[in-house]
């Protein structure tokens, strides 16, 4: 499928990024995610995910605007965080978007000051974004999009509390979750507790 499903604006700029088509189970996520709603997308790996995440923030994030950060992508690691930052700066660059990352291999103070310096987008690990957290170290008062890629695995290794505070604390705002797989008590539990109303899409 052609890129028929993605804003005008960005049909001549992702062709010389690479990105010239959808697959099936990618025009879901973006028909759902223009719907508005809240998204479990479940695919193997190959599926397309990442290019999906990155596909909803182009498309929700239109514009650059004064304030807080109007997008929060929580990776697993601080590697998958700096890949999906760098892939997606090139493209956010062209549109005057800032991306700023968030990771534990880098200096807190320098991250939050760039982030209080005006972000649209944040790319995070768990860990570090919750220390940013806990330390005030971001608005989300205009959040549009909080996204949780590699779900099940941040449950594993145990940052179900720390997930648990951040997403309470969140306004009204699309949640989607992205995962080889949801078959875990933990993400089951969590989801029933703060989104029990989510739109589920299996590649």
């Amino acid at each position: 499928m052609g890129l028929s499903k993605i804003r005008e604006e960005l049909h001549e700029i992702l062709p010389d990024k690479g990105i010239t088509e959808l697959n099936s189970f990618q025009t879901e996520i973006i028909d759902a995610l223009k719907s508005g709603k809240n998204i479990l997308a479940e695919g193997p790996l190959g599926s397309g995910k990442t290019k999906a995440i990155l596909l909803c923030l182009l498309q929700k994030i239109t514009e650059p605007t004064e304030g807080s950060p109007r997008a929060i992508v929580v990776c697993k690691t601080s590697q998958e965080a700096y890949d999906l930052h760098a892939e997606l700066e090139k493209i956010c660059r062209i549109l005057d978007i800032t991306v700023d990352l968030a990771h534990d291999r880098g200096k807190m103070l320098q991250q939050r000051n760039d982030i209080f310096d005006g972000t649209e987008i944040i790319i995070a690990n768990p860990k570090r974004l919750y220390e940013l957290y806990i330390q005030n170290g971001f608005n989300v008062s205009q959040l549009k999009l909080f996204i949780l890629d590699d779900a099940i695995e941040h449950f594993k290794d145990g940052y179900k509390m720390q997930l648990s505070r951040i997403v309470e604390s969140l306004p009204k705002c699309q949640h989607l979750y992205f995962s080889n797989t949801f078959n875990d008590k933990r993400i089951e539990e969590f989801l029933e507790e703060f989104i029990p109303m989510i739109h589920k899409i299996k590649a």
